[in-house]
């Protein structure tokens, strides 16, 4: 059966959310950039057997609203995670989260803005951990931005692109396939890619210095990757894990940027079995997996 889509008001704009499973420990999903809770659609199901899972689609995507002028920062998105928690009535201690590339980093800013908040992460293939050059900004400037609006979102483009996301497009279900690549040609999505391009500086974790709190981050945190991820090197992996403490990291062999969707069950278990287990020995048992 599908999940009902339900909407919120956080931050003062409209945003989409789902809720599914009756269980007293909530998982909280958060998504990457150009996509939507969809892109865990595979996984969602199988999630809900072991946790409450609640996710929505982040401000500027999916089906939430996407203003015009947004000045998007890490503390931003921080401040909508914690407004749709409370909302919710997800912040207990017994919440935890799994952030899916750009979620992943918001996922970090906002356990260090707001410490405690939950009892363990997963960060799958994270954005945050490499240096963005400041001439990047330069692809949001109004020209450039026209031209690679028509080129990105056009069909054969946006398809070559999406795919590289993968190691195996058959592995993924068909129907997720196509829903997912929709969403990734949104043309009003892409505008919001632009805008959080040229507001780069509040949205790095190096330079807004949240990256050289990473020590302080307390919790137990799982480090997912595909050893051929063609967005983020499997070496950022290392340095993830070697910079936040309490970490262990599982590499899912033949697999791309979504490990959610070429391997539905196996990324449920790897999680549910490190979130659920004791946890002293979560690290014994992930470098088992």
């Amino acid at each position: 059966m599908a999940v009902q889509d339900k909407y919120i008001t956080l931050g003062g704009h409209r945003h989409r959310f789902i809720e599914k499973g009756s269980s007293e420990h909530t998982m909280l999903l958060v998504h990457g950039i150009s996509s939507s809770l969809d892109f865990y659609e595979q996984v969602i199901p199988h999630l809900s057997r072991s946790f409450r899972v609640i996710a929505f689609d982040l401000l500027g995507f999916g089906l939430s609203e996407k203003p015009r002028g947004k000045v998007y920062s890490l503390e931003l998105y921080a401040s909508l995670i914690r407004e749709f928690l409370i909302k919710t009535g997800s912040l207990d201690d017994k919440l935890s989260a799994i952030g899916h590339s750009m979620g992943g980093k918001y996922l970090i800013a906002s356990e260090l803005i707001d410490p405690g908040t939950y009892s363990s992460l997963v960060l799958s293939n994270t954005d945050g951990f490499i240096h963005v050059p400041f001439f990047a900004r330069g692809i949001s400037l109004p020209g450039v931005r026209r031209v690679l609006k028509k080129i990105i979102t056009s069909e054969n483009v946006s398809e070559k692109m999406f795919a590289s996301a993968f190691h195996d497009t058959k592995k993924v279900n068909e129907d997720s396939y196509k829903k997912n690549l929709g969403i990734a040609r949104d043309p009003e999505a892409f505008d919001t890619v632009m805008a959080l391009n040229r507001n780069l500086p509040k949205l790095d974790l190096n330079r807004t210095g949240l990256r050289r709190r990473i020590g302080e981050i307390k919790v137990p945190v799982l480090v997912i990757w595909g050893d051929n991820d063609r967005f983020f090197s499997p070496s950022v992996a290392e340095s993830v894990r070697n910079e936040i403490p309490l970490s262990t990291l599982v590499m899912f062999e033949e697999c791309g940027h979504a490990p959610m969707l070429e391997y539905p069950e196996k990324f449920t278990r790897t999680v549910t079995d490190f979130i659920l287990s004791d946890p002293y020995s979560r690290r014994d048992h992930a470098d088992n997996l």
